[in-house]
């Protein structure tokens, strides 16, 4: 079985994911291997310098804050070098419980492998709130980073299920994944 999560910055995708792997899933973090990625595939690199003049993870973020439009560009060079990720890692793991943790719902290498899709979620403020303590920055700049993603309401639409964790316990999470596993899968 292969469950996707995703939802915007900081609605508890890995928080979730990390409860499933307590139940045994193997989890692939896009966020984490984007940031690997980053650090270590030279032709990533190398397109990320011609198209942006860097590849240094915060100016990348500086320059789509600035200009939103270099979104979809941006996210059109990475996501062929993640995708590629997702799919080795599904083949190398095949057989196993698979939880796929990913922020953006692309179409091949999430969508289209993915049985059941999670969406997780929060109220903007909680939202705010996470991202401030996360990265110690400011509420306009957590903003920011919340208005660079999709809408909630486009989440949605994909969502099998939806888990809103404002105010989850992480006993109740546990409650979650033991009811997933008992609603879906085969023992």
């Amino acid at each position: 079985m292969i469950v996707g999560i995703t939802g915007q910055t900081a609605t508890g995708k890995t928080t979730l994911s990390n409860m499933f792997r307590k139940f045994g899933y193997t989890v692939f973090d896009a966020d984490k291997v984007y940031n690997t990625l980053l650090k270590s595939n030279n032709n990533l690199q190398k397109e990320l310098l011609t198209n942006f003049g860097s590849f240094d993870k915060k100016i990348l973020l500086k320059l789509i804050t600035d200009e939103p439009s270099l979104t979809n560009n941006l996210n059109e060079i990475t996501h062929k070098y993640v995708i590629k990720e997702v799919l080795d890692f599904i083949n190398i793991n095949n057989g196993q419980k698979i939880v796929l943790d990913v922020p953006i719902p692309v179409e091949k290498g999430f969508l289209d492998v993915s049985q059941i899709i999670i969406v997780t979620t929060c109220s903007h403020q909680e939202q705010i709130k996470r991202l401030m303590n996360r990265y110690n920055i400011n509420q306009i700049q957590a903003d920011e980073r919340i208005s660079l993603q999709k809408p909630i309401e486009k989440y949605l639409t994909i969502a099998d299920i939806v888990v809103n964790t404002q105010n989850t316990t992480e006993k109740e999470l546990i409650g979650f994944v033991k009811i997933f596993e008992n609603t879906y899968m085969l023992h």
